[in-house]
């Protein structure tokens, strides 16, 4: 520390200042510029980047715009204003490098997304992570990261003296570096984008180092300066100083989110309230079919099916109903004859469809047309929402009902939207296949119709038309793509620079599955199997990434 006294040692403000070309204020300018845009019109109002505009929309402008997308926190606010400060202390041919260095971060964000989301996060569980893809960000705070750790050039520093009593500190270039970028990588809240930054730049410097020591510099040709002589080692400090920088830096992006983690109170999530004649807002409808291999030998063995009933019972209340059923007759459905004599005390309804269709064929078709059909009979007494259950996917516990509780809460924001300009959403997926899948009551009838109509032996489909099973028919129905069910209007997105009709989300779905499968091996099908390690807890939910549908994280 070295201080002087009197105010004639204090140098002034702006005579240590260099003056910012035009091109770095006119840069600094464009970033603030979405600041103020969307509050005059919110056609200005770009979305951040996010990889999945490149993975599944393939939607480039996104990324060669995210730049000078409007911030989406007021912490991002203050983020764009450090970074525009950092941007008028820089040279003027920084500009272009920072840009292709957002190009190389965003295209290395998108690989990265789509390893541990699609690719290698799909086989292993384990590797999938939700923000990897998700994770949404814009301005220049990444690529200036990047760049002031791989090119040596530093911000001129020279206005930053801290003056108390006439005493002077200097601040190292480094500590202020330090303390910007932490900053940046705080405020923007995008550990996985910044990672990608420091990332990037550890492998240019070890590039540099390497390519250094292998074609050392003839020193009898170097021009002499005053930050090198002979037998200088100014370019081998300067590659472990980058390499300190990035050391810290990497103990300090993820210490917001650990900080936030661990500070943070737990949420809690109840389930929406009874719903209209006090009727519950859930009702849970678990399909049951007869399963060979399945028969209940003793009383200490457990079929699937009451293995599936038991993982629902903790969770029933005054706003959620349980129910189960068959389309078999229960002198050939021993699983369920033997699961309503054990749980004939327990708050759960059995019913077995009697009904004869001799113009129809039995399948999965008919039994869902028909449990839908019972629902609907109901009346006034039916419930909002309706969660299918086939009667070999448990809820995962705890964890899988939080889940559950998330999206009812998510499916009711959405529904009940006042905007009419906004699309409603008619159901959730937590599962996979046929279930998981969470109707609205109000799309039954068209469900049951529709289904019908695929069970018919006399089909009234064109037998060029392929056939869809049934489970692709109520997923097709939720994500607007049947034309008998309702469809999200197109909505005006300018983040491809022009206006185009997009869809919006018509589906919430959690990031990734909570519910079990463990009927593999007893198939209702004859000769079929399934992998026994696939599709259970915790696995990735097949439509995470998709554009149309909401995620809630697991």
């Amino acid at each position: 520390m070295s201080y002087s006294e009197g105010p004639g040692v204090l140098m002034s403000w702006a005579t240590q200042r260099r003056e910012a070309s035009i091109a770095n204020v006119v840069f600094a300018a464009s970033l603030l510029l979405p600041v103020f845009l969307p509050f005059a019109s919110p056609l200005f109002q770009l979305p951040e980047f996010a990889p999945p505009q490149l993975i599944y929309s393939r939607d480039l402008v996104s990324l060669l715009l995210a730049p000078w997308v409007s911030p989406s926190s007021m912490y991002r606010v203050l983020s764009r204003l450090l970074q525009s400060a950092l941007l008028l202390c820089l040279p003027q041919d920084s500009i272009p490098p920072c840009y292709l260095l957002w190009i190389a971060i965003g295209l290395s964000r998108t690989l990265v997304g789509f390893l541990l989301s699609r690719s290698v996060g799909w086989t292993y569980p384990s590797l999938f992570n939700h923000w990897a893809l998700y994770e949404s960000s814009g301005g220049c705070g990444p690529p200036l990261v990047t760049y002031l750790l791989v090119s040596g050039v530093r911000p001129d520093f020279s206005v930053l003296l801290v003056h108390l009593r006439g005493y002077r500190w200097e601040v190292t270039e480094s500590f202020v570096l330090l303390v910007a970028c932490t900053l940046l990588a705080g405020l923007d809240h995008a550990p996985w984008t910044y990672g990608i930054a420091v990332g990037l730049a550890i492998i240019v410097i070890t590039f540099r180092a390497v390519f250094a020591a292998c074609h050392p510099p003839e020193i009898a040709h170097m021009r002499p300066s005053p930050e090198s002589h002979p037998g200088s080692h100014h370019h081998l400090k300067r590659h472990r100083a980058g390499f300190q920088m990035i050391l810290l830096l990497i103990v300090f992006i993820p210490l917001p989110k650990i900080l936030s983690t661990l500070l943070a109170s737990p949420p809690t999530f109840q389930m929406p309230s009874l719903s209209k004649h006090g009727v519950p807002s859930l009702e849970i409808l678990i399909l049951s079919y007869p399963r060979p291999n399945d028969t209940p030998s003793s009383p200490d063995h457990h079929s699937i099916l009451s293995q599936t009933i038991a993982s629902y019972l903790p969770y029933i209340s005054s706003s959620t109903a349980l129910s189960v059923f068959t389309h078999a007759s229960p002198s050939t459905h021993s699983s369920f004859a033997d699961a309503q004599q054990r749980f004939r005390d327990a708050p759960v309804t059995f019913h077995a469809d009697q009904d004869t269709h001799p113009d129809a064929n039995p399948g999965q078709y008919l039994h869902l047309a028909e449990a839908f059909r019972w629902i609907v009979e109901k009346g006034a007494m039916s419930p909002e929402w309706i969660m299918l259950v086939e009667d070999d996917f448990p809820i995962c516990g705890e964890w899988g009902w939080k889940g559950v509780l998330r999206v009812m809460q998510a499916l009711e924001r959405g529904h009940n939207t006042p905007s009419p300009e906004t699309t409603k959403i008619w159901g959730g997926f937590v599962g996979t296949g046929g279930s998981g899948l969470i109707l609205h009551h109000t799309l039954l009838p068209i469900l049951a119709n529709t289904l019908r109509l695929h069970a018919l032996a006399n089909s009234p489909f064109p037998p060029f038309m392929a056939r869809r099973p049934a489970d692709i028919v109520i997923q097709d129905c939720l994500l607007g793509a049947d034309p008998l069910c309702p469809t999200a209007p197109s909505s005006k997105d300018m983040s491809e620079g022009i206006w185009l009709a997009r869809r919006q989300p018509t589906m919430v779905i959690t990031s990734r599955l909570i519910m079990d499968h463990i009927g593999a091996t007893a198939s209702t099908g004859k000769g079929r199997l399934y992998d026994a390690n696939k599709w259970r807890c915790g696995w990735r939910h097949p439509f995470h990434g998709r554009p149309e549908i909401t995620v809630v994280p697991m």
